[in-house]
């Protein structure tokens, strides 16, 4: 799609993030190397498709997920014990079309995406939509997560799963950072485009007027204890992460619907099989645990958006779609990203979403699937080589 900036600054960050989060470069021994060609997937479920009240498509829920692949990460990666994951994921749609991937984001899961699953799919697009590690269906690894580890599960799946052809990537909050991320350092075939609908990710800094976000209780009892020397005191820091995790937990657990109101403006969207798609996997036994190191990964990635943006080819077709009543990541963000790649050559599209809040695609799926539908047609289908 075209060529890359050079930016060593992103590669050595990703490569010390990945140093850093229990994610060693390494060539591995034969046995790993002929382990790793082996590539396992499972059927839970077939899809199930339903109307709203409005009349409109989307995917019915199942408590049990779709489809899972076991995630063993590539082959100049270790993610210690365990080697390999459980990745849950759903695909639709005919083989043979234009490969879109969705990635939700912070506490979501595939199923978020209930209503682009049905669009896409029925309009010819094989469509996929993952768990990230640490949600959903997908295993929950009790490990140091970042941007940096999703991005390798992302760009590990576009290998494995799509068939390692040219795919469409769109993501929201977190999800659309490791989209980004993923983009920036995946190979430039990889990516036929890539879709941030409400953006999170580190550039504050770059901002007017804007501060970089100051540092919770927990995120500076984590960095102390990461930094401490095995012992008595890293036992105590340890103890007051676990206590503070545990209270962020349990407050969110208890809160699911009404922080799903606060972040939606069309409330009737947080319906039951939405809540109960979040709250299900706070159920499992490692949850807590899991939560404990998700809820790091934001201090823990080393790369930020602006240098993610650096390393993308100047080519490659982006597009904004941004719910405007987000409380979180309010509309300046965008223009940020707009005004960078902008600066960077890379042609780059907004769509504002007045009626919606931080997840737009669930939000006010119509228009999201509006938007993303028509640029699909005008920038990216028919123009990918099959």
């Amino acid at each position: 799609v075209g060529p890359r900036r050079p930016v060593t600054g992103l590669a050595a960050g990703v490569a010390a993030s990945l140093a850093g989060r229990g994610i060693a470069a390494s060539r591995g021994s034969r046995a790993s190397r002929d382990r790793r060609r082996t590539v396992s997937f499972s059927k839970v479920s077939d899809l199930t498709f339903e109307s709203d009240d409005a009349g409109r498509r989307r995917l019915q829920y199942n408590p049990e997920g779709w489809s899972s692949w076991e995630w063993t990460p590539s082959e100049d990666l270790e993610m210690g014990f365990p080697d390999s994951f459980k990745i849950n994921y759903i695909a639709a749609g005919p083989e043979d079309g234009q490969c879109v991937l969705l990635v939700h984001g912070f506490g979501a899961s595939s199923y978020h995406w209930r209503y682009q699953v049905a669009t896409l799919a029925e309009q010819g697009y094989r469509v996929y939509s993952m768990c990230l590690l640490g949600y959903g269906w997908s295993d929950r690894a009790v490990l140091q997560y970042s941007g940096e580890v999703w991005a390798a599960q992302i760009n590990d799946f576009l290998k494995q799963v799509a068939g390692d052809r040219p795919t469409v990537l769109v993501g929201n909050s977190i999800g659309a950072f490791a989209t980004l991320l993923a983009a920036s350092t995946a190979p430039s075939t990889a990516c036929a485009g890539l879709v941030l609908l409400n953006a999170a990710g580190r550039f504050e800094e770059r901002q007017p007027g804007e501060a970089p976000a100051r540092k919770q209780a927990g995120d500076l009892v984590a960095e102390a204890e990461e930094q401490a020397e095995p012992g008595p005191i890293q036992w105590a820091l340890q103890q007051v992460r676990r206590a503070l995790a545990s209270w962020a937990f349990y407050t969110t657990k208890l809160r699911i619907e009404p922080i799903l109101q606060w972040v939606y403006v069309n409330e009737q969207q947080v319906d039951a099989d939405l809540v109960t798609s979040i709250r299900m996997p706070a159920e499992h036994p490692q949850a807590l645990d899991a939560f404990a190191e998700v809820i790091q990964a934001g201090r823990r990635t080393q790369v930020s958006v602006f240098e993610a943006l650096d390393a993308l080819p100047s080519s490659l077709p982006v597009l904004l779609i941004w719910g405007m009543q987000d409380p979180w990541m309010r509309p300046a963000r965008a223009s940020a990203i707009l005004t960078e790649c902008a600066q960077r050559g890379i042609g780059c599209q907004l769509v504002e979403v007045e009626d919606a809040g931080h997840c737009p695609q669930d939000d006010a799926p119509s228009a999201v699937n509006e938007a993303l539908v028509s640029w699909l047609e005008e920038r990216v289908k028919g123009k990918v080589p099959a």
